[in-house]
């Protein structure tokens, strides 16, 4: 078989990855709120609400549907952040991380208001402070940090065209204060807002934020396309087995 067939087949098989989680995520809140109204549950006042979200039908065997298509999901790509091989050890490392808080999102849940559980800080004395809640912002802090400190890696193979290099950077700077934007925004009005049973507004920006999340990895396929182009580009200038390697790293 070619190397450059092999060199082709990891590139499209990585950006068909790439693709997929992007979708899945985009899909994640779409789909659970959709279930969650086709089991008569009205919106509710966050995205982490549907763990506990119970369907009004009587006489159904399962009280609360929506939570199976919630930690489902959130397995689909907490996994998948967990296997998902960075262009570092460093990126690696955080993308693990991040799909380990993704988990831990679907496994602890979410805290009942008067109501006690052991997944709290309780014994430190914040009592509604969950183990839940703190994977979501650590997830977020990781995905910030992925996109932020880690994504010149592969923009750096794109040598002669600067214009091109700040195209991408903004559109990660933009993608990446979004998400830290939501994802504060989101903590602080579930500590701030005293009426959340009344409204969505919390479940509205996670939502945002989320979709921030999966336009990152569409920019993310769309650069390394680019990226790959600048390499062939480039590849008189290179060696065959170095042009080979950085290659199949995308």
């Amino acid at each position: 078989m070619e190397q450059d067939h092999i060199d082709k087949a990891i590139i499209e098989n990585y950006g068909k990855l790439r693709t997929r989680m992007g979708a899945l995520t985009a899909a994640f809140p779409v789909v659970v709120i959709l279930i969650g109204l086709l089991w008569g549950i009205r919106l509710q006042p966050s995205l982490s609400d549907y763990y506990f979200a119970q369907t009004p039908a009587q006489g159904v065997a399962d009280l609360y549907p929506a939570r199976l298509w919630f930690c489902g999901l959130l397995f689909a790509v907490g996994v998948f952040l967990y296997r998902y091989k960075g262009f570092s050890k460093n990126e690696d490392r955080w993308l693990s991380l991040t799909g380990i808080f993704t988990l831990g999102v679907a496994i602890f849940p979410m805290g009942i208001p008067d109501k006690t559980s052991p997944f709290t800080l309780a014994s430190f004395g914040y009592p509604n402070i969950t183990l839940h809640g703190i994977s979501a912002v650590l997830a977020f802090v990781c995905i910030g940090v992925i996109i932020f400190w880690y994504s010149d890696q592969t923009l750096s193979q794109i040598k002669n065209d600067e214009t091109a290099r700040k195209r991408f950077r903004t559109f990660y700077f933009l993608i990446g204060a979004y998400m830290m934007l939501a994802m504060g925004g989101s903590v602080i009005m579930h500590f701030l807002h005293t009426d959340r049973a009344n409204d969505s507004y919390i479940l509205f920006v996670e939502w945002s934020g989320l979709w921030a999340f999966a336009a990152y990895w569409f920019v993310k396929n769309w650069e390394l396309r680019f990226v790959a182009e600048s390499i062939r580009k480039e590849s008189s200038s290179l060696s065959p087995m170095g042009n080979a390697d950085v290659v199949q790293s995308l």
